[in-house]
């Protein structure tokens, strides 16, 4: 599944996450003017307040390698994280990470893709398995997905253009393209006021596409435990 984590990334960085250097930004309440300021100027002071962010949701569709991949999942800088990520036909899995510990729960088309016999899948068939080997634990970790949205090409900061404000979801938001000779157009929306969150990016030309929304910035990821009847172990099993 660290196909969905680096897929997220590969949207993020060329739908203009990417470069800009680093500066500590300007996310203060009621910044006038904001959606005049030069692009690469916008683009930097959303990379700094999703960098501080405490929790976010992240839902959407992306497509890499041929690969169709949703997803909808809370997760939190503390490695608290809750949701769901379906992979097509490699199957439907939910996640769950609390306490530093993490569980996972298929379907039965991700453990058949997994290879493990129909006659043994019994074992695992609604129930949370023990996340030993950290592949979704990874993904839940929000500072490693939001660093993995970022890299430090300065060169990117050429192709962005301000395409004016639009309203998304009944808040104004200023709009980003970047036009990249090889990647395409992308696009991304920032808050045009508060704290200037990048709260979608959008790719439709080349060969990693999609839409991802961020909302839910700061609020409490509340996730329970599975209860212990309903955890197995694979490397209990045999």
């Amino acid at each position: 599944m660290k196909k969905l984590r680096f897929a997220v990334a590969a949207i993020g960085t060329a739908a203009l996450l990417a470069g800009c250097g680093s500066d500590d930004g300007d996310s203060a309440e009621g910044d006038d003017g904001f959606a005049d300021r030069p692009a690469d100027e916008i683009v930097e002071t959303a990379k700094s307040a999703m960098q501080d962010l405490s929790s976010v949701h992240v839902a959407g569709e992306v497509s890499t390698d041929g690969t169709v991949i949703g997803m909808d999942i809370r997760l939190s800088d503390e490695g608290e994280c809750s949701g769901t990520m379906d992979v097509g036909a490699e199957g439907v899995v939910e996640v769950v990470s609390t306490g530093g510990e993490s569980w996972f729960r298929a379907d039965e088309a991700f453990w058949t893709t997994a290879g493990i016999p129909a006659d043994q899948q019994a074992l695992v068939l609604d129930k949370w398995v023990v996340d030993s080997e950290g592949d979704f634990a990874e993904f839940c970790d929000l500072d490693e997905l939001i660093g993995d949205l970022f890299d430090n090409d300065d060169e990117s900061a050429e192709k962005f253009t301000v395409k004016g404000t639009e309203e998304l979801d009944g808040e104004e938001v200023v709009v980003i393209e970047q036009d990249d000779e090889e990647e395409g157009v992308s696009t991304g929306y920032v808050q045009a006021g508060g704290e200037h969150y990048m709260v979608k990016i959008e790719k439709t030309e080349g060969e990693d596409t999609g839409s991802v929304t961020f909302t839910e910035f700061g609020e409490d990821v509340e996730v329970e435990a599975p209860a212990e009847d309903e955890v197995v172990d694979l490397n209990t099993l045999g």
